[in-house]
């Protein structure tokens, strides 16, 4: 049951995600769009939900893009980095999909805020959570 539930998140995470080439300025490419502020560099929303940041994050989603980097490439990551490499574009993007995780603050801490534009700064830290679909 539990490789069941796994491969219906992954087959629709593959259905909401996209790969596309990586433009400049990726601020369209924002899931959540204008309704939260968006980093234009890696098409991430971003914000202060409950008084911590959290930030758009690839979790589930980036199967589909792994897969079709394997397919293409013969089915072949050389090592755990690749992988990332991969799913984050050498981190230059965010699968355009609903998950996200509250951020780092830098010293293994959470980023906590009390208004979205407090988030900037850590917008592009590491996740402190999980990347969780909503």
């Amino acid at each position: 049951m539990k490789l069941f539930v796994l491969f219906a998140c992954a087959l629709f995470a593959a259905s909401l995600a996209q790969s596309d080439d990586v433009p400049d300025d990726r601020t369209g490419y924002c899931y959540w769009g204008d309704k939260h502020a968006c980093n234009s560099e890696t098409g991430c929303n971003y914000g202060c939900h409950k008084r911590v940041c959290w930030s758009q994050c690839n979790g589930v989603c980036a199967m589909k893009t792994v897969t079709e980097k394997l397919i293409a490439e013969g089915g072949n990551i050389e090592d755990f980095s690749d992988f990332w490499n991969i799913v984050t574009n050498n981190g230059l993007n965010c699968e355009k999909c609903p998950e996200w995780c509250y951020l780092d603050n830098g010293s293994k801490g959470y980023a906590t805020c009390t208004s979205n534009d407090q988030c900037e700064v850590y917008r592009s830290n590491k996740c402190m959570s999980h990347c969780a679909m909503i």
